[in-house]
């Protein structure tokens, strides 16, 4: 989600207390786990499907939206959740940018929705709300480097129950020889399998993600990502549109998702 406006205020000492296990608070359990599968109409006879379902054959779990920051009302967000639980919010975490600039959530922003979800929950008329941190920067690496920590406060103080990864030059992160993250990452991924991660996978992540996929874990899942500039998105020109993502097809036992380059005209 494109974001405006003013943001909150943030900075080192909320990064601080962000990357601190020992965070107070309640449990945000408003976010609860996502299910894999949200059936989708696909009535019909397969040929007759085929021709107006491009993804026929894929259950659509959700569509995330990424960006939301301190310009946005939790009141908002909550109220748009319960009338369209397809709905997965993208928080972005990098640490130098956290509660500074525009889609980057200040943790004062963090607080106010976990305590709006608290109180909504009071009433007895909740339905979950699906949240999902988007990690870039020295976050990213730490965590594939091994470093569960940080995963383990969304998880625990804050109640992220997804975790995407972005090992790209786009967002911080030095992508040369990232394979040689793959033992490490994977112990993460392993120690915390009530959390779900999520690897972009892009030209500069190939190797490590192709890695990964040979021996894909319960709560690993991939999100194919254009690797075009977003430029074109809102123009005339389409073209990088069609040519940056990869054509769908199916990755038995492995949760997928395609991102980068959706527009009101190309939603699939």
């Amino acid at each position: 989600m494109a974001s405006g406006g003013s943001v909150g205020g943030g900075g080192a000492s909320e990064v601080q207390q962000l990357r601190s296990p020992g965070a107070s608070g309640p449990r945000c359990h408003g976010l609860q786990p996502q299910p894999r599968h949200r059936p989708r109409t696909c009535d019909g006879p397969p040929d007759k499907v085929a021709d107006v379902e491009p993804l026929h054959g894929f259950k659509f779990s959700f569509l995330c939206l990424s960006g939301v920051d301190d310009s946005v009302s939790p009141r908002t967000l909550c109220d748009i959740s319960q009338e369209f639980s397809f709905v997965e919010w993208g928080v972005n975490f990098r640490a130098e940018k956290q509660g500074k600039e525009p889609r980057y959530a200040s943790l004062a922003w963090l607080r106010q929705l976990r305590e709006e979800i608290d109180r909504r929950q009071q009433t007895g008329k909740f339905a979950p709300i699906h949240f999902a941190a988007h990690l870039g920067g020295e976050y990213c690496v730490d965590v594939m480097k091994g470093d569960a920590s940080l995963v383990r406060t969304l998880w625990e103080d804050y109640g992220f129950l997804r975790v995407q990864l972005s090992p790209t030059r786009a967002h911080g992160v030095n992508s040369a020889q990232l394979r040689k993250y793959l033992a490490s990452l994977k112990s993460v991924i392993i120690a915390l399998p009530q959390v779900e991660f999520v690897l972009e996978v892009t030209k500069e992540t190939r190797g490590l993600s192709f890695a990964l996929m040979d021996e894909p874990q319960p709560n690993l899942a991939f999100l194919f990502s254009c690797d075009e500039p977003n430029k074109s998105i809102g123009g005339n020109d389409s073209s990088l549109l069609s040519h940056g993502r990869p054509p769908p097809c199916p990755h038995p036992g492995i949760h997928i998702g395609y991102g980068g380059g959706l527009t009101i005209d190309k939603p699939h």
